[in-house]
């Protein structure tokens, strides 16, 4: 995708016909469980698809991030702790934090990720 439509001043999605979109690429390239939505020097906003029982793992950002589930159901696990998030369900995190995903069930996922602290790489 041409990066300038990733940074429009003003953008709105439909997630329902993006994860159609992302489970349409995953027919021709099966390693395919994301799409970014949106992206610039504040914000990058990721759609995750994850099929029951499939995991990102443990990775930590720079950043401070949000995780919002759409559809399904996910296991975020950071600090030792499992948090189960369902449709509607909303999570935080701080920048530095090693942290991984399983999809409990078909899943997708909204993640924000926040312009990184001033010195640091997103």
């Amino acid at each position: 995708m041409d990066p300038a439509e990733l940074d429009r001043p003003m953008m709105a999605f439909s997630i329902a016909d993006e994860v159609s979109k992302v489970l349409g690429e995953q027919k021709t390239a099966p390693v395919k469980h994301a799409a970014v939505l949106a992206k610039n020097e504040n914000v990058r906003i990721v759609l995750a698809v994850l099929s029951r029982g499939e995991m990102l793992q443990e990775h930590q950002t720079e950043s401070q991030i949000t995780v919002l589930v759409d559809r399904g159901a996910i296991r975020f696990n950071a600090m030792g702790e499992h948090v189960d998030l369902t449709e509607g369900g909303l999570l935080t995190l701080r920048p530095g934090i090693r942290h991984s995903v399983l999809a409990l069930e078909d899943s997708a996922f909204v993640i924000t990720v926040c312009a990184a602290p001033s010195g640091h790489a997103q």
